[in-house]
């Protein structure tokens, strides 16, 4: 099962919070993205000191952003909040705000990213996918590593290579990480694994704040 979303570009760049620390950040993801595209991993280890930096500053992320959804998509009151957007759709910035003892459903990117955790703490554990995905709606998992992370902690995304796992609050104050990815990654169709079952299936985690209108018409339209 292999998914590819093609979204339609917006009129211009998103930003959902005013900071200036972001917009700073956004600005040397978008010029460090561009030197090393012909080599992500080198685009990850460029940006990781940055990231830290953000990471460490305790005054940029608006409370609002910081808040659980009992209306998530990914279930559990699990909040996915857009901060910025770009034009093309090929960079995203959102917190991901996790109730004390909720996990998120086992689950992939399909981009480069980073992922640092802001607040709390979190239990991730690591997925590879086995088999070879050619049997509709099956897929085999095997854990590869479980992290116990702490505030300040990052870690890459290179799919495949750490593409898919599942992340449990620990702490008893909802943990909040901060996803850079190379996505539209709440718009986009992603993979939703189930290992007990060994199945997968296609999921749309979305934005607790920003509705992805086009692609939920484009799925009406297909269904019917």
């Amino acid at each position: 099962m292999t998914n590819q979303t093609t979204l339609e570009p917006l009129p211009e760049d998103q930003w959902f919070i005013q900071s200036q620390e972001l917009r700073s950040f956004v600005a040397t993801v978008r010029e460090i993205s561009a030197i090393t595209a012909s080599d992500r991993s080198q685009t990850l280890a460029r940006l990781e000191p940055y990231f830290q930096e953000l990471l460490a500053q305790q005054e940029w992320l608006p409370e609002k952003f910081a808040q659980i959804n009992p209306e998530s998509k990914m279930g559990g009151g699990i909040g996915q909040w857009l901060l910025y957007r770009a034009k093309d759709r090929s960079l995203s910035v959102f917190s991901l705000v996790i109730p004390p003892g909720s996990t998120t459903p086992v689950h992939d990117h399909l981009a480069w990213g980073l992922i640092g955790l802001y607040k709390g703490n979190q239990e991730e554990t690591v997925y590879r996918r086995v088999d070879n995905g050619d049997a509709e709606g099956h897929a085999q998992l095997q854990i590869t590593e479980v992290r116990r992370l702490q505030p300040g902690d990052i870690y890459r995304l290179l799919p495949p290579d750490g593409d898919i796992h599942a992340v449990k609050t620990t702490s008893q104050s909802a943990s909040v990480s901060i996803h850079i990815l190379g996505n539209d990654t709440g718009c986009i169709l992603r993979h939703q694994f189930i290992p007990e079952s060994h199945s997968v299936k296609s999921f749309r985690s979305g934005y607790s704040n920003a509705p992805c209108k086009e692609e939920e018409e484009k799925e009406h339209a297909q269904v019917r």
